[in-house]
Parts: structure tokens; C-alpha cells; sequence
């Protein structure tokens, strides 16, 4: 087999997005394979553009004109196909998908890789989750590969998916390497805190760090002596977060860190790492904290925390969007204190994740 090269197809690039951070951490490991990778970003407009101007710090990536139409856009992607003679497609995101199974349809002996992040559900997608189901049918159809990144979410596009099953696959995000270990081990922001508990998301509704900051508020009633919280991220809902930790009388213990290259030293020093997703597909820092050893406490939200925590062993699996036994799980951290959970995230290990990929496109 020849080598491939890889075009990581996303909607836009967050600059504290997970996906992108996987999908960074993807790039790497097929480096590190023999196979050259780059990114394309359909819109880099607005708030959109400081994701994609660190992205090409690091990465060879390209964008079409944004005055342009959607046809005029598509053709720019499909020249840039012909052009830099990219072997396969990794999508990210509907949008990402859906141009990539136009990709699929103009260029048959494309290799394309349709992807699922996030359960079908999630609140501030604009498709129902029925026509995110029958888009999946469809790319069941072009022949290429879908993947999930939870063996839940596998399950469920099994359930809806009617011809070409046999093309949808769970495959783990790459997120455990030893660079965690090393960045995690260097304070490359100055970052001074001893006692804290951390979160680390976009800042919208999905990540749920209203219903985080309500369960912290309640376990401070009972125990006023719990380490402070610092969330970790920037979005849309900062404004509305910090009135929120005003109005419950926390705003002198909740920190709202914003944007780091290095959360990694933040979420190894944590008192415990909290999760309260409303909804999820396998969140990349849960998969991280563990790795890290730093307890965790995380809702049940639909998917991925179930298949990475044992309630009790080896962190905390709350009923989801159940604020009273979030604050209660907070308060009881101590109890997760000097767990060696790393050995439950090692199926996320970067080069394992790459060759499956690799097996993917190969085919």
C-alpha cells in the first residue's frame, strides 16, 4: 500500500474546541505513521478566525474564499482535492460530512471518513436528530467508512442506519500520548492555585456549566471549606455564567480562566476534575483528567462518561442533569483521593487510534 494523504475536512476550527483537538492529536499520530495530513476549514468569518489562525501555526491548512456562495465554496474544495491530490477525507461536524459526501459522489476513488462526535440530540445543532439519521443512511451509502467515537453511539447509528452497516465503526479519539504527561508536568502559564476543583469546555450550553456552577453553589452551603473552581474555555455564554456565580453568591470562588494551549497542568494539579454535560459523544478531557490520575466526577449524560467511569471505583458517574447530586458527589471528592485510574483511558492511546484509521482508509 502507498502512502495516503489525509485532508481533515471541519465546518470551522474552534480555538477550544475537543474535535479539534483530537483531530489534532490525530494529525500527529499519522505523522508519526508516514502519512502526511492537512486541514481545510470552510468558515473562518467572525469569532471563527483565531481558531484558525493558531491552527496554521502548527498545521499546513487552506480555506475557501468567504464572499463566495456555497456552490462556488464547493468547487474550491473539490479543486483543492485535485490539486494537493488528497487520497482521503476525514470529516468533522454535519456540515463537514455533508460537503465530504459531496467529495465522495465527485471523486469515487476518494477514501472518505464520515465522523460522529456527539450524540444525535445535542441543543445547539440546527438538523433534528431524524435528519441527522437519515443523512447517515446516506453516507452509509457512498461507501465510505462512519465512526463514532463511543461504542454508545455506535449502537444507536446501528439502530437507525438500514443499508450499509457494515461501514460504521467505533473507533477512540487519540488523546492519550506521552506529550499530555510532559505538558502536564510544565506551568507554561504561570498558573498559580493549590486547592481547586477544574471543568474545561467551550462555554455554551451544551457543557453544562450552569447546572456545575448551581452544584458547586449548593456544596458550599454544607461545606464552605471546598476548593475554589476554575473553568477552563472560552464561548458565548461567559457573560451570562458569571452572572449566574453573582446571583448564587459564588462569584468570589468560580474563575473563568478562558483559552490555554496547556489545560493539561491545570487538569493534573485539580483537586478532582467535573463534568456536566448535558451531552457528549467521548469527552476529550474526562479521557484526559483520568489519564492524568486526577479524580473525576461526571455526569451520566448520554455519551461516552458511562463507558469510561465506574461509578465509585474509579471516579464519580452522576444521574444526569441532577444538580442536588452533583453538589453531593462534590462534596464527597475526597473519597476519589490517590485512585490509579490512568489504565481505564488506554484504549485512547495515539498510535493505536491511528493504525485503526489507518485500517479505515486502507480497506
Amino acid at each position: 500500500m502507498g502512502l495516503k494523504k489525509v485532508l481533515f475536512l471541519h465546518k470551522w476550527f474552534a480555538l477550544s474546541g475537543g474535535v479539534e483537538r483530537v483531530h489534532l492529536n490525530l494529525s500527529n499520530a499519522l505523522a508519526s505513521e508516514g502519512i502526511t495530513s492537512e486541514f481545510y476549514v470552510y468558515d473562518i468569518k467572525g469569532d471563527k478566525k483565531a481558531g484558525y489562525d493558531k491552527l496554521i501555526e502548527s498545521k499546513t491548512a487552506t480555506h475557501p474564499n468567504q464572499t463566495e456562495g456555497f456552490i462556488k465554496k464547493l468547487r474550491h474544495l473539490f479543486a483543492h482535492i485535485k490539486a494537493q491530490k488528497i487520497d482521503v477525507i476525514i470529516a468533522a461536524t454535519e456540515t463537514a460530512n455533508i460537503l465530504a459526501a459531496f467529495c465522495a459522489v465527485r471523486f469515487p476513488s476518494l477514501s472518505v471518513v464520515y465522523t460522529r462526535h456527539c450524540a444525535f440530540d445535542v441543543s445547539d445543532q440546527k438538523l433534528s436528530p431524524a435528519k441527522i439519521k437519515l443523512l447517515y443512511n446516506f453516507y452509509s451509502l457512498t461507501g465510505g467508512a462512519i465512526v463514532t467515537v463511543s461504542g454508545s453511539l455506535q449502537q444507536e447509528l446501528l439502530r437507525n442506519i438500514r443499508l450499509g452497516r457494515k461501514h460504521v465503526e467505533f473507533i477512540p479519539n487519540a488523546v492519550v500520548d506521552k506529550q499530555v504527561i510532559e505538558k502536564s508536568q510544565t506551568n507554561t502559564d504561570n498558573f498559580i492555585s493549590s486547592d481547586y476543583f477544574c471543568a474545561v469546555g467551550r462555554l455554551v450550553e451544551q457543557k453544562g456549566f450552569d447546572m456545575l456552577i448551581q452544584a458547586y453553589a449548593k456544596a458550599r452551603t454544607k461545606n464552605s471549606r471546598l476548593p475554589k473552581l476554575i473553568i477552563v474555555g472560552i464561548g458565548e455564554q461567559l457573560d451570562e455564567l458569571n452572572r449566574l456565580a453573582e446571583s448564587l453568591n459564588v462569584q468570589e470562588y468560580v474563575e473563568f480562566y478562558g483559552f490555554t494551549d496547556n489545560p493539561y497542568y491545570i487538569i493534573r494539579h485539580a483537586q478532582a476534575f467535573i463534568l456536566s454535560s448535558r451531552h457528549e459523544g467521548m469527552p476529550t478531557a474526562l479521557v484526559e483528567a483520568m489519564y492524568l490520575n486526577t479524580p473525576v466526577i461526571a455526569f451520566d449524560c448520554p455519551t461516552g462518561p458511562s463507558e469510561l467511569i465506574e461509578n465509585g471505583s474509579n471516579g464519580f458517574l452522576v444521574e444526569a442533569n441532577n444538580v442536588y447530586k452533583l453538589a453531593d458527589a462534590i462534596i464527597q471528592y475526597e473519597q476519589l483521593r490517590g485512585k490509579e485510574i490512568a489504565q481505564s483511558v488506554s484504549a485512547f492511546e495515539y498510535q493505536s487510534v491511528a493504525r485503526r484509521y489507518i485500517n479505515e482508509f486502507s480497506g
